[in-house]
């Protein structure tokens, strides 16, 4: 049997971490997540990331990525009406974010409303991103629903 190593650079975002909301709205970001933010800031640049939300979530990006995801965006033709409804609430929602000396981000009450957060909340990591849930929600998401069926109608083939 055979062994897949998977090489995860210390610019990838992993694990998952709880943490608690303080009164102001305020995250305190995983030491390792400040890393990873701060080997991918350009020079000059504030160290920093956007932040939006969409299907009850939160999710961070690098600068360099939310380019890249904004422009495939912009590109949505308002004709269709759910679309553009989506890139109104996905773009009208992103914040970019800086972390004090603390590690703490500030995130703003539009979000907090569209993720549902008001307390305890789950930060996993996705390798190129981030997200943020409330943790009962995230709970909530975590079923032993059998998902071969959807993995394999995707052609997703993934021994688990």
């Amino acid at each position: 049997m055979g062994f897949l190593w998977v090489y995860m650079s210390a610019e990838q975002f992993s694990s998952t971490h709880y943490r608690t909301l303080d009164s102001k709205g305020r995250l305190i970001l995983p030491p390792e997540y400040r890393d990873c933010l701060l080997t991918h800031a350009s020079e000059g640049d504030s160290c920093g990331f956007w932040l939006t939300g969409f299907y009850g979530r939160l999710v961070g990006y690098f600068p360099e990525n939310w380019k890249c995801i904004s422009e495939k965006l912009c590109a949505i033709p308002f004709t269709n009406v759910k679309l553009s409804h989506f890139k109104s609430k996905v773009m009208g929602l992103a914040s970019f974010l800086t972390f004090d000396g603390q590690g703490r981000v500030r995130i703003p009450q539009p979000l907090l409303r569209e993720a549902g957060l008001e307390k305890d909340c789950v930060l996993v990591g996705m390798l190129d991103k981030f997200e943020i849930w409330d943790q009962q929600r995230f709970d909530s998401i975590l079923t032993t629903e059998d998902m071969s069926e959807a993995l394999t109608s995707n052609n997703i083939n993934i021994p688990l």
